[in-house]
C-alpha cells in the first residue's frame, strides 16, 4: 500500500495560504482553484497501488476425501493475495468438505486422475485459460498441499518480490540435478503465462509410472527450459545450501526449516519434517519450540496431525 504523502501536504499549505486571505480578497479563480486542490487532495490521500491480478492452482491430495484444516487455512490465506484459487485433488473430496471449501475457491475439480500434483497443476491452468482468466493475469500461482503456510503472513514476501523484475519466481531452489526452483510454490508472470512453449509443457503433463518422474520430468526440466528460452527468474530464498551439500549433508533447503525460518522470514514448513521422507539438518525441538513462540497457529496444526511429534 503507497500513499502519496508530499503532494498531499504541497497542496494542505497552499490550500492554507488561499484559505488564511481576508474573505474579500478571494476571488472566484481563487475559489475554484481551492475546490480543485481540495479534490486531488483527497484523491492522493485516498490512492492505494492496485495489486497485480493473481490466480492460484492449489494442488491437493487427502486419502481419506476430508479436507485438513491447514488446507483450508492455506487457502484462505492464498484467497487474501490473489483473485482466485482454483482446487484441484488428486483424490475425492466428500460433499461435506466441498461445502466447507467452496466459499474460499472460484473452482474445484475432486477426483482420483493419477497425475500428482503436477496433472492437477496442468487441470487448474486448462481451467483458468479456458475461462479467459490467464488473459490479463499479470502472475499464475502453483501451489499444493506438501507444507504448513503461512506460518506468519504472505504479504510481506510478495511486498518484497514484486519489485524485482524477473519472469517467474519461486520460493525455494534446488541443486540437485540442474539449478531448479521447487515446484511446491511456483509464481509466473506475463511473460510465461502468455509464453506457447510453456503453454505446451503444461498440455504435455501426463501420467508417470513411477512418482519421482513427475520431479525428474517436470519440476527439474521446467526452470533451464524457461531459462534458455530466455526468461529470468530467482528465488525468494538464495541458494544457500549447496556448502552444506559439499560437507556430506542435504542439499535440500527444507532440510534446515529453522534457518529459513529464522534468516529468511520463510513461509512455508514442510510437513515432512515430521516424517522420514525428508533428512532433517536441525534440531526438531528447537524448531517446535521456536514455531510455539513465533507461529503458533502452525505450531498447533503440527500437533493436531502429529501428535507423537509434538510431547
Amino acid at each position: 500500500m503507497k500513499i502519496t504523502p508530499t503532494l498531499s501536504k504541497i497542496r494542505l499549505a497552499r490550500l492554507k495560504t488561499l484559505l488564511s486571505n481576508s474573505a474579500d480578497k478571494i476571488s472566484w479563480k481563487s475559489i475554484l482553484i481551492i475546490g480543485v486542490l481540495v479534490i486531488l487532495t483527497l484523491s492522493s490521500l485516498c490512492y492505494v497501488t492496485p495489486c497485480p491480478k493473481r490466480y492460484v492452482v492449489f494442488a491437493g491430495y487427502n486419502a481419506n476425501g476430508e479436507l485438513a484444516p491447514y488446507v483450508k487455512r492455506y487457502i484462505k490465506k492464498l484467497n487474501e493475495i490473489s483473485s482466485g484459487v482454483v482446487y484441484i485433488t488428486d483424490s475425492p473430496l466428500s460433499e461435506q468438505a466441498q461445502k466447507e471449501i467452496a466459499p474460499y475457491v472460484l473452482h474445484g475439480e475432486y477426483q482420483r486422475h493419477g497425475e500428482y500434483d503436477w496433472g492437477s497443476y496442468k487441470r487448474g491452468y486448462e481451467w483458468l485459460k479456458t475461462n479467459h482468466m490467464l488473459e490479463n493475469a499479470d502472475e499464475l500461482i502453483f501451489a499444493n498441499d506438501s507444507c504448513y503456510a503461512p506460518l506468519q503472513s504472505f504479504r510481506p514476501m510478495f511486498k518484497k518480490m514484486r519489485h524485482i523484475g524477473v519472469d517467474f519466481w519461486g520460493n525455494t531452489q534446488n541443486q540437485k540435478f540442474n539449478q531448479h526452483l521447487q515446484s511446491y510454490f511456483l509464481v509466473f508472470r506475463r511473460p510465461v503465462i502468455n509464453s506457447k512453449t510453456f503453454a505446451t509443457f503444461m498440455n504435455n503433463i501426463k501420467k508417470q509410472p513411477d512418482h519421482s518422474l513427475y520431479i525428474t520430468e517436470y519440476e527439474i526440466k521446467l526452470t533451464p527450459m524457461l531459462e534458455n528460452l530466455g526468461y529470468t527468474w530467482v528465488s525468494y530464498i538464495p541458494n544457500f545450501s549447496s556448502e552444506q551439500a559439499e560437507l556430506g549433508k542435504s542439499e535440500d533447503p527444507n532440510s534446515y526449516p529453522l534457518t529459513l525460518i529464522k534468516e529468511y522470514h520463510n513461509q512455508f514448513l514442510k510437513r515432512r519434517t515430521f516424517t522420514e521422507k525428508l533428512p532433517i539438518e536441525e534440531d526438531k525441538k528447537a524448531l517446535l519450540s521456536y514455531l510455539q513462540q513465533h507461529a503458533p497457529t502452525t505450531y498447533n496444526e503440527i500437533k493436531a496431525d502429529f501428535p507423537s511429534t509434538v510431547q
